[in-house]
């Protein structure tokens, strides 16, 4: 089948407890309408940190979710994400794309922290760099006498093994993947179903998930610095585990409020606040970097992840970093039949389904 535009994709997020799934249709005015929506539990340590440690179990459930939400297309969009994934905005001697699509691993060795044969690279120009550093749409090149013209563009890095470990699960699953994306692009994506980004200053985007917390900070709608810390609610996970001996499945209904008998919720409270201040220290210190680069402050916060469900989280956060925050809805943004899906169960999980939302707005064309 020759894939297009208007082929249908499926996403597939999969996470370290979970695997969510999204299909988007497009409207006639580029909006989107939500057609398939569904989640499948994993056993634990089935991923690990980003890594799949049982691709056969993955595979299974995965199956079992696309039989259970009668998914008619096979083509998939799915994203890899954490320490084995390298994005970096860069200064080069302006060139046309295609010249710059060449030259790639050459500029790229100096700045990729892998063994560049054992990594997957792409290179997205994102606007020439004027005298004062300030950005403007490229142009053609520098005439001759004049200084070398520069631009700036987005590289990134993936390592080749964890595109591969992603494939086999979806192959095993009967699936075909047609787009491996990044975990900050459709977070990104997913923000522009409701915001527009450019129209904001400095904008962090954070996901707070299980084994990671990802900062992405963008300017006037694009990336401007991004890390993933390896520390997310996993660790919190843990520590209610131990202090109450409660089951892991139980741990997350903690988080939401949700307490068993018996257990104290300052007490409760207590724990989870000193877990997330050290999540919110190295986030501290990625806003100070990005202020030293940028010589700009972070205006605000966007917030995702299954730490969303954390009553207060927001509250806490903006407390503890002095900046604005907001939790990310981008549900707001897509067309939702009530007779199809519930409503109520939706705006619960939205946290969740955030970066599964962004990879289902991606077309087979659409960068």
């Amino acid at each position: 089948m020759f894939l297009s535009k208007k082929t249908p994709l499926v996403s597939v997020d999969m996470g370290s407890h979970s695997i969510k799934l999204v299909q988007l249709g497009q409207l006639k005015n580029r909006s989107f309408e939500l057609v398939s929506l569904g989640m499948m539990p994993l056993e634990q340590g089935s991923i690990v940190e980003g890594a799949i440690k049982d691709p056969d179990q993955v595979s299974e459930a995965l199956a079992g979710l696309v039989k259970a939400e009668k998914i008619q297309s096979n083509f998939v969009v799915a994203s890899v994400s954490g320490e084995a994934v390298f994005v970096k905005k860069i200064k080069v001697p302006e060139m046309p794309e295609e010249e710059l699509s060449k030259k790639i691993t050459e500029e790229a060795e100096q700045y990729i922290p892998f063994d560049i044969n054992d990594v997957a690279l792409d290179c997205q120009v994102l606007g020439k760099v004027n005298g004062n550093g300030s950005q403007s749409e490229v142009q053609g090149p520098a005439d001759e006498g004049e200084d070398m013209a520069m631009m700036e563009a987005l590289l990134v890095g993936v390592h080749r093994d964890v595109i591969d470990e992603r494939t086999d699960v979806l192959l095993g699953a009967g699936l075909k993947p047609a787009i491996i994306d990044l975990d900050v692009f459709a977070l990104m994506n997913a923000a522009r179903l409701n915001k527009d980004l450019t129209a904001m200053g400095a904008t962090a985007l954070i996901d707070l998930g299980d084994s990671f917390t990802h900062v992405n900070i963008l300017q006037k709608g694009s990336i401007g610095y991004t890390r993933d810390i390896p520390i997310g609610g996993g660790y919190c996970s843990t520590m209610l585990m131990s202090k109450f001996q409660v089951p892991f499945s139980q741990t997350h209904r903690m988080k939401g409020g949700h307490l068993p008998d018996g257990v104290d919720k300052d007490e409760v409270l207590t724990l989870i606040v000193q877990e997330y201040k050290k999540v919110f220290d190295e986030i501290q210190k990625s806003f100070e970097y990005f202020h030293t680069l940028s010589n700009t402050p972070v205006e605000r916060i966007i917030l995702s992840g299954g730490g969303c469900l954390i009553n207060g989280i927001d509250s806490f956060m903006a407390e503890f970093l002095k900046v604005p925050v907001e939790q990310l809805d981008p549900m707001q943004g897509v067309k939702i039949n009530p007779k199809n899906f519930d409503q109520e169960m939706i705006t619960e999980l939205t946290g969740l389904l955030t970066v599964a939302l962004g990879l289902a707005t991606r077309r087979f064309d659409y960068s």
